[in-house]
């Protein structure tokens, strides 16, 4: 089961390190020992309260990885939250999903759930009978909060089996090597970076956490600490490739994936990292995995997401073209729901084909289409034909009531090109009526795991609007 291979190899390899965070370097043999402690002491705080799923929003990112597997190894479901959402955000997170138990670093008041800091935990006393719960691979380990562009997040239930299945597949698919140093971009509290860490660990590499995320310090680690494998979504490279830094050639693999990676930037990442095999991932957090593309090996149109993953089937698509996957990743079903679905197959919401040598192709999205003049249009293919321009930084496409339209197409972005040169490099590959109008700005709103939040960005171009004294 997940979190079982880290007493192997505390075991065989007790001194040598599995995390590495800050001036820490924790070895096998104290990952496994702390696990079982924070366990034990979980268990003497929470008494009653010990129930199949619980919550924690934590700073500290070696907290994170210690409650995790102690929650999941005694046969709870653990749901890492964002520790950066405000309070009001939290509390209507744990209003929807409702786990037993929430814990926060400082005691909190006023939740719709029981609650208990992080210090009532670690400074229980420890019951060193209490044994680690035995788990069936069916049984559920993990909630992900997902990461939608709107509304408030669910809690997206993993069994213990679609993880490893999806290990197995990465372990095909990826040229991964042993002993591999692997650099996590981001917080644990979104799936991405969890699964990495703990797919890395699961295979026994050491796992590097940085203790602050930005360019000057991952550029830093990466030289310091000779690091092998990195996990990062697209905006974390680009923000890397807007820094000047000389080239690292220990890096042999990186993952990115959560968000579009454009061809247009291949040049600049290969000769930033030289060495470097560029694997970008397509899915979500009900699928996991479903495609992936090797930027370095093959050359394709930026609709494309790769080669299906081993062990998955997409398609036939319905009448809509929406893209319906099977496979032994999904997920088992959200959180907030009376009952658990197990499906067999999920509809993505995005709209997409294979052709016939595998390539998946992937066209817009359902909840990004927008309604202009009776056309359906998607906003991904606008974004991606405005982010191939060289001085456009990221670029949010969305619709807004027009009487005579019925949606008008708009566009924020960031970056050096002005709104007149972007409207003249769009007409090069999109149809009229498929041009945006376009409004530079210097920052879009994002979500905590990077993306674009398409919601805010709208309210936030009809803030802009009105600055400027257009209210139309």
């Amino acid at each position: 089961m997940i979190g079982q291979a880290i007493a192997r190899y505390a075991a065989s390899h007790p001194a040598k390190t599995a995390v590495e965070y800050s001036a820490r370097s924790i070895s096998w043999q104290e990952l496994h020992e702390t696990i079982n402690r924070r366990r034990s002491q979980l268990q003497a705080a929470a008494g009653p309260f010990f129930q199949k799923q619980i919550a924690f929003a934590l700073q500290d990112p070696l907290e994170q990885l210690y409650m995790f597997f102690a929650i999941v190894s005694g046969g709870g479901i653990a749901v890492p939250v964002d520790e950066t959402l405000e309070s009001g955000a939290i509390a209507s997170f744990l209003s929807s999903s409702r786990p037993g138990l929430f814990i926060t670093d400082n005691e909190a008041d006023g939740l719709p759930v029981p609650s208990l800091a992080l210090a009532a935990v670690t400074g229980a006393e420890s019951c060193l009978s209490a044994p680690a719960a035995f788990c069936e691979e069916t049984d559920l380990f993990y909630g992900a909060c997902t990461s939608g562009s709107s509304g408030t997040p669910k809690v997206c239930l993993r069994s213990h089996r679609s993880w490893l299945k999806s290990f197995e597949a990465d372990e095909q698919l990826f040229p991964f090597q042993e002993d591999e140093r692997v650099l996590i971009t981001g917080k644990l509290s979104h799936s991405l970076f969890l699964y990495g860490a703990l797919r890395m660990l699961e295979y026994g590499h050491t796992v590097v956490l940085p203790v602050r995320h930005s360019p000057r310090v991952f550029a830093r680690m990466v030289d310091r600490q000779q690091i092998t494998v990195l996990y990062a979504v697209p905006t974390t490279l680009r923000w890397l490739l807007s820094h000047s830094f000389p080239p690292s050639s220990s890096v042999r693999l990186i993952i990115t994936g959560g968000e579009k990676w454009f061809p247009a930037d291949n040049q600049q990442i290969f000769a930033r990292f030289p060495s470097a095999a560029l694997y970008e991932f397509y899915g979500s957090a009900e699928t996991s995995f479903i495609s992936a593309l090797n930027h370095r090996a093959e050359q394709v149109s930026s609709s494309c997401t790769g080669r299906l993953f081993p062990m998955v089937e997409a398609g036939p698509p319905p009448e809509s073209g929406e893209l319906v996957v099977t496979s032994p990743f999904l997920f088992s079903g959200y959180a907030e729901d009376e009952s658990l679905s197990y499906p067999r197959s999920v509809a993505t919401g995005d709209i997409g084909f294979v052709d016939e040598e595998g390539f998946l192709y992937i066209t817009g999205r359902r909840s990004g289409k927008i309604v202009s003049r009776g056309r359906n249009i998607y906003a991904e293919e606008i974004e991606q034909i405005l982010m191939s321009h060289p001085d456009v930084n990221r670029a949010a496409v969305f619709g807004v009531p027009d009487a005579f339209e019925g949606e008008k197409i708009v566009a924020l972005y960031t970056g050096s090109v002005t709104a007149h040169d972007l409207h003249v490099h769009g007409r090069q590959w999109l149809p009229a009526y498929k041009l945006p109008a376009c409004l530079q700005t210097n920052c879009l709103p994002v979500l905590g795991s990077g993306k674009i939040d398409r919601l805010r960005a709208q309210k936030y171009y009809e803030a802009l609007l009105k600055e400027n004294g257009n209210d139309d």
